[in-house]
This record gives structure tokens, C-alpha cells and sequence, in this order.
């Protein structure tokens, strides 16, 4: 391997796992032909920015989060680096929650248009049970753990979405819902494919006793670990009360995966670390703990932004992970005043410049950036976000230096250990 290793670091410290888009993950295995002409920066092999592969000269991660809704099928049709890898990798699954929440996967769109008539919509899902058994089967199919098909609560509080049939549901239709698409996982999982992947039962908590209710439902159900979604995971103190619920009622006794949902470093890196090391110790097991967001093609793909690696001081304000809009412009269409992100250092900013990632654009155009610089952008967020991760973890339990952490993250911590302990 060429490229920065960053499985390693993962090893003693919670997963930081991005929320792999479908344009990014089918774009290292395209044809360099298919690109147009001029958006292809010299030296640049496609290949490279598949960071799975440890053939990459760029970078290397074997962890990511990949969610099932954002197919229509349970088959990836294109190529991409999920369906292509090695098996020293790790793919968690989604299994669709937040496409299901908004009405935007494929297979229920038009639902909306009953959205007023809730049991009409209750009576749908029932019978459609070739949505859940195209979910179930792409999740075996392609992944090692993935999360169990849940519809989010949170529905309940967003009664201006113009795009979810969700929105009139009740917390009990949501919660009946839920334990019907559990049964059909625990009853249906590997049957179609012969894969085994291993299941994570997704934790909900929208307040006013839904959580209770949400858990006392699923919480018999024998699947190989958790995820904290919704209210369960807003702030540490939501996280830690339900973990000890998990651990007291002896749920995580074979428990080997805890997930996260919604959740960036700096900070919850070292919180979920924390964490991960007590239940370790506690449980005499291996659990993994990991956490995901979509922050890194956010930032890059709609938004255009470029992440910097923070310096981690005491001060509370420096535990982000600060964003500026990427630099474009005309001029950075020729290539006789070549300029580089010096201060945004990675393998990506180190190989290539900003007019590299530039494309011919007519002089009323808005956006310069071309396809490949969209794709070059997003990788280089992708290792800012995991290099904070590692440094945030190692500023706190490797450094004998106390004196970078600020006084929040401490006190967090002692609450961590405090209400676990």
C-alpha cells in the first residue's frame, strides 16, 4: 500500500464511518474515456479514489457506512467500490429510515398523495412486502452489519414535510410498523441470497415516552447489536442513558457492534471511544462502537466546501471542523499560475492544485469546479474528517499532555465514566 493507512488507528478507537454517496462509489470504477475532456486532472488514476482499496495512492479506510435506500433494487447494477470489495473490508449498512421518512425512496414515491389518509398508507406498507424484501436482500448482500428497518419517529415532530406519507402516522402505527419489518428480517435474513450479514436493532426516541415504548417493542428481538437513532443520540447524556438501559438489561451481553446514527468528529470520536473502552472492560467482549454522517459529500457535492483539519487546542470552538467555500474562478481555468490549497493539507491537496480540479466553464458560468474536482474534493474531505477523528482520540488518550483538552470534553468524559461506572 502507498497511500496514509487510516484503518489502523481504528483499531482502539471508535469508527468514524461516512455515509458513501452512489455517484461517489460507482466513479472509480468508470471507464477514464467516459470522462470529458478537460475534467480529468493529469496523474490522477480513478482507481485511487477508492479508499477501500489499499491500492490507493491516495489514501486507505476499510470502514464505511452505505445505505440501501438510495437503490431501487437489490442488486448494485453499476460497479462501484462496495460491490467490488475486498473482503478485509467493513460495509454497515442503512437499511433506508431517512429515505423512507421523506418519501424519497423510489418504491414508495406517489405515496404522499395519501399522506391524510394514515391506515390507508399502514394497509400499504403491510402488504408491499417486496420493499422490505429488497432492503433485506441488498443489506445480506452487500454488507457485514447493517441496521434493521425502522420508520423513523421523527416524522412525528417534522408535520411540515410536503414529501414523507409518514407525516400523520401516530408513535404506535410508527412502533407497529417497525416490529413488522423486525419480524420479516428475523424470519427472512439470508434466505434469498445465502449471505449472512449481521444486524443491528435500531434504538428510536421522539420524547413523550416513545423511546420506552420503541424499546419495550423490539427489545426481544436476537440481532447482533444496536444503533441510536432520533432522541436517543441528541447530546451524550441521551446516549449514555440508553446504553445503560442496553448493558443493565443484559442486552449487550452478545452484543458486537454499537452504531451511532447522525454523529461527526471531533468530539463524539473521543466520547464514543470512551465508551467503547468501558463496555469493553465491562462486558469482556470486543463490541465495536461507530458512529456516521453524510457531512463530507455534503460539504463537498452541494455545497462546494473544503474541510481543514482543525488545531485541536482547549479552547472548545477549535473541536470542529472548520469549512470555506472551495476557491473558484476563471483564472484558475489556465494552467500558467498554478496555485495550491497549502492550507488544506491531504493526499489530494498534496498531488493536485486548484486549477487541477477546474474545468472549462463559459464566463457566466457559476461553478468551475469539474466532475473529477467534485469527486477530488469530496476525498480530500473524507480524510479531514477521518484524520480529525484520530487526532482528537489521540489528543486525548495517548498524549501525556492534558493541556489541549478543553474543560467540556473533560467533564464529558467524567460524565461518561461516572454514569457507566
Amino acid at each position: 500500500m502507498s497511500g496514509v493507512n487510516l484503518s489502523d488507528a481504528y483499531e482502539d478507537y471508535a469508527i468514524y464511518l461516512p455515509s458513501l454517496q452512489r455517484g461517489y462509489a460507482a466513479y472509480p470504477m468508470r471507464d477514464t474515456s467516459s470522462i470529458t475532456q478537460g475534467d480529468m486532472p493529469k496523474g490522477l488514476r480513478l482507481s485511487d479514489l477508492n479508499f477501500l482499496s489499499t491500492d490507493s495512492d491516495l489514501w486507505h479506510c476499510k470502514y464505511v457506512l452505505y445505505s440501501a435506500g438510495q437503490f431501487n433494487k437489490a442488486t448494485i447494477s453499476t460497479p462501484d467500490i462496495v460491490s467490488t470489495r475486498s473482503k478485509d473490508t467493513v460495509v454497515i449498512g442503512d437499511s433506508g429510515g431517512f429515505q423512507i421518512g421523506t418519501g424519497k425512496l423510489p418504491a414508495i414515491k406517489g405515496w404522499v398523495d395519501f399522506k391524510n389518509n394514515p391506515q390507508a398508507v399502514y394497509q400499504r406498507w403491510m402488504r408491499e412486502r417486496s420493499i422490505r424484501d429488497t432492503i433485506l436482500r441488498w443489506l445480506d448482500r452487500y454488507c457485514d452489519y447493517a441496521m434493521t428497518l425502522d420508520m423513523p419517529l421523527w416524522v412525528l415532530h417534522d408535520r411540515k414535510s410536503k414529501t414523507s406519507p409518514f407525516v400523520n402516522f401516530s408513535a404506535e402505527q410508527l412502533i407497529e410498523l417497525s416490529v413488522a419489518n423486525l419480524r420479516y428480517f428475523a424470519d427472512k435474513r439470508g434466505a434469498a441470497t445465502g449471505a449472512r450479514a449481521k444486524y443491528l436493532n435500531v434504538l428510536q426516541d421522539a420524547g413523550d415516552g416513545t423511546g420506552e415504548a420503541w424499546y419495550a417493542a423490539v427489545k426481544d428481538f436476537d440481532f447482533e447489536g444496536w444503533a441510536l437513532g432520533g432522541e436517543t443520540k441528541s447530546g451524550i447524556e441521551p446516549i449514555l442513558r440508553w446504553i445503560r438501559i442496553l448493558r443493565d438489561d443484559k442486552r449487550l451481553d452478545k452484543a458486537e457492534w454499537l452504531h451511532v446514527l447522525m454523529a461527526s468528529p471531533p468530539k463524539h470520536a473521543v466520547y464514543l471511544t470512551a465508551i467503547q473502552r468501558i463496555l469493553r472492560e465491562q462486558l469482556g467482549n470486543d463490541i465495536r462502537v461507530s458512529y456516521g454522517s453524510s457531512s463530507p459529500f455534503q460539504s463537498a457535492g452541494v455545497r462546494q466546501e473544503i474541510a481543514k483539519i482543525p488545531n485541536l487546542t482547549n479552547a472548545l470552538s477549535t473541536w470542529g471542523i472548520p469549512m470555506q467555500d472551495f476557491p473558484q474562478s476563471p483564472k484558475y481555468q489556465q494552467h500558467n499560475n498554478i496555485e495550491h490549497l497549502n492550507d488544506c493539507p491531504s493526499p489530494i491537496t498534496r498531488k493536485f492544485s486548484i486549477n487541477d480540479m477546474h474545468s472549462e466553464r463559459s464566463e457566466f458560468a457559476q461553478t468551475f469546479l469539474s466532475a473529477a474536482g467534485v469527486q477530488l474534493l469530496t476525498n480530500h474531505n473524507l480524510y479531514v474528517y477521518h484524520k480529525t477523528a484520530h487526532d482528537a482520540c489521540d489528543i486525548v488518550f495517548k498524549a501525556e499532555d492534558t493541556s489541549r483538552i478543553p474543560n467540556e470534553v473533560e467533564q464529558n468524559l467524567k460524565l461518561i465514566n461516572d454514569y457507566l461506572n
